[in-house]
């Protein structure tokens, strides 16, 4: 919910321009990173999926994080 005395068409001014592309990254013990990419050689952390609680303790790979990417397709 968004409580705001603005009219709606303002603040989603714009919201339909940005339209982010998430990869899969593996991840060790069987988890999975997905990413947004953000330049050649870096991404954004998305969402960490992991069966292992500890794996949501690491600070480098908690939504928000910026981590470097390189795609398995560039040469």
């Amino acid at each position: 919910m968004l409580w705001t005395v603005m009219p709606l068409e303002t603040v989603l001014d714009g919201n339909e321009g940005h339209q982010p592309v998430y990869s899969e990254l593996p991840w060790k013990n069987g988890g999975t990173l997905i990413v947004e990419k953000l330049d050649l050689d870096s991404a954004r952390v998305v969402r960490l999926i992991s069966t292992n609680a500890t794996d949501y303790l690491e600070s480098s790979i908690q939504p928000g994080a910026i981590i470097q990417y390189k795609a398995e397709n560039q040469a």
